[in-house]
This record gives C-alpha cells, structure tokens and sequence, in this order.
C-alpha cells in the first residue's frame, strides 16, 4: 500500500499538498473561481476542513483506519456512527451489553481487530 503520508496536505509535493491553494490542483481551480474557489461550494470541501480534504487529512495523520481512534474504528465507538446504533437499541447491543461490548476495542471482535490492524501503519 502506498505511504498514506501522501495524502498530507502540509506535506510539500504530496497529493494532499496539490489541493491546497498553492498546489496544481487547488491553484487551478482557485484561478475558475466560483465554486471550484477554496470557499467555493465545491472547492471547500477539499480543503482541510471540507468532508474530503479533511477525512484525507485525518487519515493521513492516524496510525492505522482501524485503529479505534481511527476514521473506521472510531465509528465502532458508542457515540460512532456505527456504535450509536447499538445504544440507541441496547440491551444485549449496547457496549455493555452480551453482543455489544464484543464489538468494543477491549472485546473479543473489537480487540482482535486493535490489536491485529490498530497500532500498524497502513
């Protein structure tokens, strides 16, 4: 897999750094304007602090996706996406519960997933 640093927008001659204004991608589409500007409805969502630019940025900064800090296993968390869902239900799907807490970075599911894919590079 490709050094995911790439995708660092601070890092000079990176992908990530050709979305900024200064880069070839991001000084073009700041010269169309409009929507494509970096406050552009378009154009912000690749700067750091846009949907993209930003998921790009978080993922170039964490060791691992899966990591349970990480954009993937962050969502596993009870306030995630992916782990609200199991408080909104809970009993036996809630973190504490029988099926939910297997699922946390300390269960057998979630744990063998941070322990496997959490701490490693990807």
């Amino acid at each position: 897999m490709a050094d995911k640093s790439d995708m660092d927008a601070n890092k000079p001659g990176s992908t990530g750094n050709q979305f900024t204004t200064e880069g070839k991608i991001g000084g073009t589409a700041q010269q169309v304007g409009g929507p494509f500007a970096a406050d552009g409805k378009v154009g912000k969502e690749f700067t750091e602090q846009g949907s993209v630019g930003g998921k790009a940025q978080e993922m170039a900064k964490s060791d691992s996706v899966f990591d349970k800090d990480g954009a993937i296993g962050k969502e596993f968390q009870a306030d995630g996406k992916i782990g609200s869902i199991g408080e909104a239900v809970g009993g036996p799907f809630s973190s504490q519960g029988a099926i939910g807490k297997q699922f946390t970075d300390k269960g057998s599911v979630g744990g063998s997933v941070q322990d496997n894919l959490g701490s490693k590079k990807n």
